[in-house]
């Protein structure tokens, strides 16, 4: 299956492709996922009850089809015949009022005028990395009418069916649709965190609920709502005597409250995937509820006296039916209960691990008899809290959000899931096992919940400062299954895997400061040009570093081709996110030669900075061998070049003149070595006067 990584030229394929193919007048036919039947079912067999299916592009169904038309809508997406209303929701929650993120799954770039040649991409966070997928613009129709997510509306518009496939594609088929959970879509379409609130027990709904879905929705989460099917049903989805359907998940699109004679009425708008059947109780469009409201009300409301599937329905009526509710915060402060002030943001520090439950290994299941002595088979994670968090800090506690998802088989959930946190008195005591785990006295601190049968199980703690392991297990010993644990902190914490041989765990940094400034000062084909890339560096220096870089345009016209891997004269988003990594890299050299913090250092220093670079250089110039001395292989004859070229009057160079510095002398370590492997003798690199000429301008 041809799924891309992000970080591995994101847009190169697409845009090479897609001109080759408009030049030569052909269509692409995805060889990965062809119009065949093993496409839509894993085993090849299609139902009866589906009928023929005829693979067609939308220039067999229309002589005028559209990618998108005036954005997108809550309404461009309507549920075919496959049990997908969880993806279908989902996405449709993300239509509405998440513009850049939704630029970020569904690129912009795509039509079906003069750039058209029947490819398309779209991008989803899989399992901890955004993955591109291309897909061809076959797709399954009766011979008319599409059988799968379309706009029924305007039937025209593609970019629904189109964002289905290539889910379908990266799920395996589109059978890897028919039944799933609504916050797993969602997490796949964003990359936020999930979190499910349980709402079978009715006598245990929390009084201040519909204030904090209210409060997460301003702060951009993404909800729905679920009805169970009865026990032992064989029926997917149950139509129910008030228009709901059981087995059935709906989008949450709006909060609203309204002042009556009977008092305050709670509101919620919900659409149903199918794009009709709507609830017909009370503040349903025809109710007397509904009808009494004042026409301004009404319009401000956007009320819609059809059946097209969205609906009001009060939040007391709401609890009462529905089973669960499910939500996507895209910011961590959205589970912050405690939150008084929605315009604050945190910023979060998160620690991701990749592992796995192996049998006979680190399967030892949740600890139950007579398997309690595995238990600490299990893979540990130790967590330092050092500090209380600075705000909405009642008991001088730590914020804990920890996360654990497992990487389904077959894209089913066939695995109980959860994890404790224990407390330590004597965390030199580790990993913990029969004999390590008495000693240090251990405190069951929190634990996830019940074990369920959930792709991501997500919970919130307070916790004291102190040491704490995190043991994420199976319900049952020797169950196999990898999984990817997330863990959420305000302030730093020192986190390590609990082995006898630690390894160190990927630490982002508090903010993802990179990816927001990146999809915000990019231009629509989500790359930077110099003059983006100026304003880019400028802003996220400030955020990231809390020091302001002052690269003018020139200087970030020598930067972009230190990572424009293609040429195209235009940064992608992870050539960017290098790039900035470089440069802070090269940062932290300068300012240890920069003692009285003037932002400029003498140039005789430079070969002692060149030689504190090191081995970070001989990393980047990968075949350059370096004898002699250790660091950055320079000539006197070329850092006099330095010098002149760069230094200033006084013979001192800027940070950001050192930055370019370093930049342009790795370009052109690179480009002679791959010339110089080229050629017949050794220390020579050959260029004809076309090479030379282009190497020089560009770089």
């Amino acid at each position: 299956m041809a799924v891309r990584d992000n970080n591995n030229r994101r847009h190169v394929d697409f845009r090479t492709i897609r001109s080759q193919l408009v030049g030569s007048g052909a269509y692409y036919a995805d060889p990965d996922f062809p119009p065949v039947s093993r496409s839509l079912y894993f085993s090849g067999r299609v139902p009866r009850d589906l009928g023929h299916v005829v693979w067609k592009r939308p220039k067999d169904l229309f002589r005028n089809p559209l990618f998108m038309s005036k954005g997108a809508q809550r309404h461009d997406l309507d549920q075919g015949a496959i049990g997908n209303c969880w993806f279908v929701a989902a996405a449709a929650t993300l239509a509405v009022g998440h513009k850049k993120m939704f630029e970020r799954v569904v690129p912009p770039d795509q039509e079906f005028d003069q750039n058209y040649a029947g490819i398309f991409h779209f991008n989803f966070w899989w399992y901890g990395k955004w993955v591109e997928v291309l897909v061809d613009d076959y797709l399954p129709t009766d011979g008319q009418r599409l059988i799968y997510c379309h706009n029924r509306e305007r039937p025209n518009e593609f970019w629904s069916a189109l964002l289905e496939k290539a889910y379908a594609k990266l799920r395996g088929c589109y059978e890897g649709m028919d039944g799933g959970k609504l916050q797993d879509a969602m997490v796949d379409l964003t990359g936020g965190i999930s979190e499910v609130i349980d709402l079978k027990d009715k006598t245990n709904i929390p009084a201040d609920l519909y204030t904090l879905l209210n409060r997460s929705h301003l702060m951009k989460s993404l909800q729905g709502g679920s009805i169970y099917r009865p026990d032992g049903s064989s029926e997917s989805e149950i139509e129910m005597a008030n228009g709901l359907y059981m087995g059935h998940a709906y989008s949450i699109t709006k909060f609203q409250q309204l002042k009556t004679r009977q008092g305050l009425v709670r509101l919620l708008r919900l659409r149903n995937p199918w794009g009709r059947r709507e609830w017909k109780g009370a503040w349903s469009d025809n109710s007397q509820e509904m009808l009494r409201l004042p026409e301004q009300i009404k319009e401000e409301m956007r009320i819609r006296n059809r059946d097209e599937g969205e609906f009001w329905i009060s939040y007391e009526d709401f609890v009462r039916n529905f089973d669960e509710i499910q939500l996507c915060h895209l910011q961590i402060d959205a589970m912050i209960e405690e939150m008084e002030d929605n315009s604050f943001q945190q910023k979060w520090n998160v620690t991701v691990y990749h592992d796995e439950w192996i049998r006979g290994v680190t399967a030892g299941g949740c600890g139950n008899a007579p398997h309690q002595r595995l238990y600490w088979n299990n893979p540990q994670f130790y967590v330092e809290l050092k500090k209380p968090d600075s705000v909405n800090n009642q008991g001088g506690d730590c914020t804990l959000i920890v996360s654990l998802m497992e990487k389904e088989k077959d894209n089913q959930s066939k695995t109980a899931i959860g994890f404790d946190i224990y407390k330590l008195k004597h965390p030199d005591h580790r990993p913990l096992n029969d004999q390590r785990a008495p000693k240090n006295a251990l405190i069951l601190s929190k634990r996830s919940g019940t074990y369920v049968f959930y792709r991501e199980v997500t919970k919130r703690f307070e916790l004291p400062p102190g040491h704490y392991v995190v043991i994420p297990a199976t319900f049952n010993p020797h169950e196999e299954a990898k999984f990817m644990l997330r863990i959420f902190t305000e302030t730093f914490i020192e986190s390590s895997v609990m082995e006898d041989e630690e390894e160190k765990p990927t630490v982002l940094s508090p903010k993802d400061y990179v990816s927001d400034l990146f999809h915000k000062y990019c231009g629509p084909d989500n790359r930077l040009d110099p003059s983006e890339l100026q304003k880019f560096l400028t802003v996220v220096s400030e955020e990231d570093i809390k020091q302001k870089l002052n690269f003018n345009l020139e200087q970030c016209r020598s930067l972009l081709p230190m990572m424009d891997s293609d040429s195209t004269g235009r940064l992608e988003y992870h050539e960017a996110k290098k790039l900035w990594k470089e440069i802070k890299a090269y940062r932290e050299v300068f300012l240890q030669f920069d003692k009285d913090r003037t932002k400029s250092v003498d140039t005789f220093e430079l070969t002692n900075m060149f030689s504190k670079l090191g081995g970070r250089f001989l990393l980047l110039l990968r075949d350059v061998t370096v004898t002699g001395r250790d660091g950055f292989p320079v000539s006197r004859s070329v850092l006099t070049a330095i010098v002149r070229r760069y230094g200033d009057r006084d013979n001192r160079i800027s940070l950001e003149d050192f930055i370019v510095v370093i930049v342009r002398l790795i370009q052109l370590f690179n480009v002679y070595n791959k010339q110089e492997g080229r050629s017949s003798r050794t220390g020579v690199a050959e260029f004809n006067r076309n090479e030379f000429l282009q190497h020089t301008m560009y770089l």
